[in-house]
């Protein structure tokens, strides 16, 4: 088994025999997971266990974002050269769902208000714009 493959299955044991209702902070568990693995596994298996408990996740991936049809999104950007923040803060952060929707506003110099949830997520998103649909027509997610 990989690391990865070994961290998912200790997480389903954690969740499996835990009776506790708090949330619980998952980060970055695509490492060394397959995109098979974290599209037939792990998204279904955070599908089903949302329901029963509150899960927040730190990721890279936006394929997770969009298949596991996260309800809160929140969007991190480091400010530098090409990525203003407000104000030059180092760390800023927008939030929403995926159905906030903005188109992107290429002459405004803040990068996490120049668009919506929804661009953000499919700039990160492999295949962007194109693939979300797909997507969220497969998923039903609008």
């Amino acid at each position: 088994m990989s690391d990865g493959k070994k961290a998912f299955v200790i997480l389903k044991l954690l969740l499996e025999f835990s009776h506790k209702k708090f949330p619980i902070l998952i980060d970055q568990p695509e490492d060394s997971l397959d995109n098979r693995a974290i599209y037939n596994e792990f998204v279904a298996y955070l599908k089903k266990k949302k329901k029963d408990r509150q899960i927040i996740l730190v990721t890279h991936n936006a394929n997770i974002v969009v298949n596991a049809d996260a309800e809160e999104v929140i969007v991190a950007n480091q400010h530098g050269e090409d990525s203003k923040n407000q104000g030059n803060i180092k760390f800023q952060y927008i939030t929403g769902s995926l159905e906030n929707t903005k188109p992107k506003d290429e002459n405004l110099g803040i990068v996490l208000q120049s668009q919506g949830i929804r661009e953000h997520v499919c700039e990160i998103l492999e295949g962007g714009t194109e693939a979300f649909k797909k997507r969220e027509n497969k998923y039903a997610i609008a």
